[in-house]
């Protein structure tokens, strides 16, 4: 993740930055003392992520990433500042190149070792989403891409990518490429002013740098947590914060005390340079409150604390102050226990275990179709082996390799050889196919009309076995790309995000038809849109919809992830203005929200009556109301169920209670009752019976993150359509 992982040798065999400062005044680097603190900081991160993956109850063991990014904005600022310092410029292909040669070779074996397992033990088309993954960590563009993903809540996520890792690495290697041109441009700049590079520059062009960073992270974390924490641009403060203390340190020469006792003039020398450097009780105190903050962030932070934010300075500034303690040279710091033989050792192989333990604890979750917490904590452990022996076989061979180290356009190119070998090895992956057929063997795939629900009676039957059906020879859609059978709602991106507060309105069914339909909530709304635009012809319905990720259409405050929700609550009243504006003939609305906020907490409560409320509101103001029953809560993995067993799949179907029980259904069945608004509750139709099947009529009902596909929609516009007649006999529902 870092420029981390490097052996305990001698100083000569490291680069400058593992080893601690140089006499700036001088065009070469003298060597110096090796930092035992540095690698014991490294094996303390690693080890906070490696207990948190484990299944070990480590509150916030994340946070270990956070200390390896302080870490690497120190190390790499440190070799920047100093070259750019002594040179006046910054030869970018040499440090890329030296990037490489550290970081590259260990991390393409990672993925070319993941994509072969991932093959063998990764069921259907979920091998596309990993291939997808590996491409982009050998890349080291993955982090945005699981930012994409995160904030398509629609995506199914129970079990995370292999290589979800790779996020930190692709935002440190995104810093590598970025922070020296930034530099080497402040260098272009100050020579066309007759200046020459100098510490204040350089700080200032970094405040300019972390502290906007610093902003927006605070911001997105409190609006969209899932896609914050993936971003580069929310995570460069923190890269920022260890680039500080290299930009502060920078002229000013380091003592040495972790290697040598000074003697004679020279260690005099040495305890002047201390004595200016700050008193070494003080640093040693400092250093010590900042491991204490690094580890105590990772055991508690309070409840609803979003990290990257506010909080995050306790682990990042926590990581600064004991890498300040380690720089003075103070014997009395956390050096003592970071610097021990263990922690030197961990600290040594730290990138490698990290790169080694989340493909194997993953894969093997896979393999064996789930992991007991014991199990996980043993697979972590044995991830050492492979750690051990890329460290001593491949990474510091090449990294420590004099030959490459002198040659830095073979480098270059080695480089790009990797991370195209590493793409190259998703490309299987992403082409794996599917064991379904979406159309029969003989003959063309039958109407719509007589597929799905048109091929159950009225009411369908209860009877378990009429749905028992094993081995379908076709389906449609496909249920393993199911996830992309969706609304056009959602296809043309009329649902809005979770931090826009503007309604977008996209329409649809009949152009000027005499009805107006609006079709209002989140995207459990919108999954009914195929239904309706079905019906828009034969009734004239114009189609209006307003749809926002995760926002139910209610009065009062919103909630998400357990934590008040304001974008949706500025969003809801946008809409009700225009909806007031510009009366609809029908309101549809429907939602999967269990609760709101009540101004201290997510309560069931307060969204009965924030439901309540709002269809009150409207029908109040001459706009009828029909709520649309939330469908049954569905399994994220049914994709990997229908992968696993094709020809068995009643064993991929799910209980029907939870599912209705884990739904919006409950909270709007109350309200509907509370406020007489009609409820048109399909449940019936798409789990007939107490083990929901994953299809009928040739048809499969669910895609991922709990929606049905819109096929299966548009089967039940007919039953929908006699639902609406029934509850609004007016000339509003024809």
């Amino acid at each position: 993740m870092t420029s981390r992982g490097w052996s305990a040798t001698a100083c000569g065999t490291r680069s400058w930055n593992a080893c601690g400062s140089t006499d700036l005044t001088s065009k070469s680097p003298r060597p110096e003392r090796f930092r035992p603190d540095i690698e014991g900081l490294r094996a303390i991160a690693v080890l906070l992520v490696m207990t948190y993956h484990a299944g070990v109850p480590l509150q916030n063991g994340f946070l270990g990433v956070d200390v390896f990014f302080v870490i690497s904005g120190f190390l790499i600022t440190s070799i920047l500042v100093r070259e750019l310092l002594t040179t006046g410029t910054i030869s970018w292909a040499r440090f890329v190149g030296r990037r490489i040669r550290r970081l590259l070779p260990a991390a393409i074996l990672v993925l070319v070792v993941t994509a072969l397992v991932a093959w063998f033990a990764v069921p259907g088309l979920r091998r596309r989403e990993i291939g997808t993954d590996i491409a982009g960590a050998a890349l080291y563009v993955v982090n945005w891409v699981f930012s994409h993903r995160a904030v398509d809540y629609l995506a199914s996520d129970s079990i995370p990518s292999p290589v979800q890792h790779f996020w930190s690495l692709a935002v440190e290697e995104q810093f590598y490429v970025i922070w020296p041109l930034a530099l080497i441009a402040l260098a272009l700049v100050l020579r066309r002013l007759g200046r020459r590079p100098s510490v204040p520059a350089v700080g200032a062009l970094l405040a300019a740098i972390a502290v906007p960073s610093f902003g927006y992270a605070v911001w997105l974390g409190a609006v969209d947590p899932a896609r914050a924490y993936f971003v580069t641009t929310t995570r460069a403060w923190e890269l920022g914060v260890g680039a500080a203390l290299a930009v502060w340190c920078a002229g000013r020469e380091a003592p040495t005390r972790h290697t040598h006792a000074g003697s004679g003039s020279d260690g005099g020398a040495r305890e002047g340079v201390a004595r200016a450097a700050g008193s070494p009780a003080v640093a040693a105190v400092i250093g010590w409150v900042g491991l204490v903050s690094v580890i105590g962030a990772a055991c508690w932070l309070p409840s609803g604390a979003v990290t990257p934010g506010a909080w995050t300075l306790l682990p990042t500034v926590g990581a600064a102050a004991v890498l300040y303690a380690g720089w003075t040279g103070t014997p009395h710091g956390p050096v003592r226990v970071l610097g021990t033989a263990p922690m030197v050792w961990i600290g040594g192989l730290s990138y490698s275990l990290y790169l080694w333990h989340w493909p194997a604890l993953i894969l093997s979750e896979w393999a064996f179709d789930g992991l007991s917490q014991a199990q996980q904590a043993l697979v972590v452990a044995l991830a050492v082996v492979p750690a051990w022996l890329s460290h001593r076989f491949l990474e510091s061979p090449i990294h420590h390799s004099k030959a490459l180290a002198a040659r830095t356009r073979p480098v270059l190119a080695m480089g790009l050889a990797l991370s195209a070998v590493g793409a190259l090895a998703a490309l299987p992956l992403t082409h794996a196919a599917s064991p379904f057929r979406t159309t029969p063997l003989a003959g063309a795939r039958p109407a719509l009309e007589t597929l799905g629900a048109a091929t159950l009676t009225s009411p369908p039957s209860t009877d378990p076995a009429a749905y028992a059906i094993d081995d379908w020879e076709w389906l449609t859609p496909d249920p393993q790309l199911s996830g992309k059978d969706r609304p056009k709602a959602d296809v043309d991106r009329c649902q809005v995000d979770r931090v826009v507060e503007e309604p977008v309105a996209c329409e649809f069914g009949v152009a000027g038809g005499a009805t107006t339909v609006a079709l209002v909530g989140d995207s459990k709304a919108m999954q009914w849109l195929p239904a309706l635009e079905r019906l828009a012809p034969a009734r004239g319905w114009r189609i209006v919809t307003y749809g926002k990720s995760a926002c139910t259409f209610a009065a009062g405050h919103a909630q998400n992830a357990g934590k008040a929700y304001p974008a949706c609550d500025e969003w809801n009243r946008r809409v009700v203005d225009r909806l007031r504006a510009d009366p609809p003939d029908l309101l549809l609305t429907s939602g999967y929200a269990g609760s709101a906020w009540d101004g201290a907490r997510a309560t069931r409560g307060a969204l009965v009556a924030g439901l309540s409320d709002r269809w009150t509101q409207l029908r109040d103001a001459g706009v009828p109301v029909v709520v649309l029953g939330d469908s049954p809560l569905s399994p994220n993995d049914l994709d990997v169920c229908t992968a696993r067993h094709p020809h068995q799949l009643s064993r991929c179907a799910f209980d029907r209670d939870p599912a209705v029980a884990g739904s919006g259904l409950p909270a709007q069945r109350e309200a509907t009752t509370a406020s007489g608004t009609p409820l048109v509750d399909l449940t019936a139709w798409i789990c007939p019976v107490p083990r929901c099947p994953v299809a009928i009529g040739n048809v499969a009902i669910h895609r991922p993150g709990d929606h049905l596909t819109a096929t299966y929609v548009r089967t039940l516009a007919p039953v929908l359509g006699a639902a609406l007649d029934r509850g609004l006999p007016s000339a509003a529902a024809r």
